[in-house]
């Protein structure tokens, strides 16, 4: 299998968010899917199963999770007992339901993916946000800030590994001192883990495989959504080893979601059978030249900085040195190139900018021309 990720793919018309949708004509560089065409084995099976034409109650669901136990094991070594995946339309549907499980407030550091910002709302109870700490543009969790703010009525930590939107990929230990700190303050540990097979570079650790307590502990979320570039085919699940943890995530869940739809199940199910290894390979391959340009890039460009991304198609620009009080207004209006708005992701994503390189690299390439045009024109 040989992709072709440098092919343009017109989305426009499509009734797509990213391009559509954006109130403008602006370069999408902002919501978090790729404008690469998916997988060869995922558009087979949907078409298969589209071909034959009749779309009754039903869903390939057991052979989907049996395909999603065998990609744990033979990706990350992980024993996953079927009875722990439980289906799920998407992951923040989950990551709501899951809040609910662990009943109280929520604890998370920031910068944080802004729908997890949401979750507070969504689940009917309060949030603390604590500040990771920055050095020199490396982010890592602050423990004792956390130490100092948690408090009694905080039932969540919240993670989110690989990050968004800072591209971390969480350490083995840094895990575990997030596993301490639940364990010492009694807390469920909901751990968003969509990014998981976007790591460019270290290695994906499943939070629930860290030890007994962790499993017990936790539950985590994920779907192909990111990896195989289909939100718009909403099939996730949540992993839960704890048997009462699980049943009230079910209880929670009772006559909300509806049979699965069969299109997105085919689409699951070829995302982690083993057919799409070598076009996710190639993907990577593809991320990691995009992001290596990226950075090299905005090196060159005054004003600007860029946090080494680890994981993830999704980079933090850093935009405090060029004095503009709202550079995401400033690319939009100026550059006529839409990024995420920093401050969407808290109170430190001031003067910050998230860019999405899952696109072909001209694209990329046209953005970052236009983004240092809008600066120089300006001094």
């Amino acid at each position: 299998m040989s992709t072709n990720f440098d092919q343009i793919i017109n989305r426009k018309g499509t009734n797509c968010a990213k391009w559509d949708g954006q109130g403008g004509d602006y370069l999408p560089m902002w919501v978090a899917d790729m404008d690469f065409l998916t997988a060869q084995p995922i558009l087979d099976a949907v078409q298969k199963r589209f071909s034959h034409g009749a779309f009754g109650y039903g869903g390939r669901i057991k052979e989907a999770i049996a395909s999603i136990v065998n990609h744990y094991k033979q990706t990350y070594d992980v024993d996953v007992d079927p009875d722990w995946v439980v289906y799920i339309p998407s992951v923040m549907p989950g990551a709501n339901l899951a809040c609910r499980v662990g009943g109280g407030g929520l604890i998370y550091s920031t910068p944080m993916y802004s729908h997890i910002r949401r979750l507070s709302q969504e689940a009917h109870t309060h949030v603390t946000e604590v500040p990771m700490k920055e050095n020199n543009l490396f982010y890592e969790m602050d423990f004792d800030a956390l130490e100092e703010t948690v408090t009694d009525d905080i039932g969540v930590l919240v993670l989110c590994n690989p990050h968004n939107p800072v591209g971390r990929v969480y350490t083995r230990g840094e895990l575990e001192q997030a596993a301490s700190f639940a364990e010492t303050h009694q807390l469920l540990v909901v751990c968003d883990e969509i990014h998981c097979e976007l790591v460019l570079e270290g290695k994906h650790i499943p939070y629930f495989s860290l030890n007994k307590e962790a499993e017990q502990n936790s539950i985590t979320l994920s779907s192909a959504g990111k990896i195989a570039n289909i939100p718009s085919l909403p099939a996730g699940f949540a992993i839960i080893p704890n048997p009462e943890l699980r049943r009230k995530f079910k209880d929670q869940a009772l006559g909300l979601f509806s049979t699965p739809n069969v299109l997105a199940i085919e689409a699951l199910d070829a995302a982690y059978n083993g057919s799409c290894n070598e076009w996710k390979e190639e993907l990577r391959s593809y991320l990691r030249g995009n992001r290596d340009y990226l950075e090299e890039r905005i090196k060159k460009i005054e004003g600007l900085s860029i946090v080494h991304n680890q994981g993830t198609y999704l980079a933090w620009i850093d935009c405090r040195k060029t004095g503009l009080k709202d550079p995401f207004a400033f690319f939009k209006e100026n550059a006529k190139v839409r990024f995420n708005d920093g401050r969407d992701y808290g109170s430190v994503g001031e003067g910050f900018v998230r860019i999405n390189f899952g696109c072909p690299r001209s694209q990329l390439v046209r953005a970052l021309d236009c983004v240092e045009r809008a600066l120089e024109k300006r001094s």
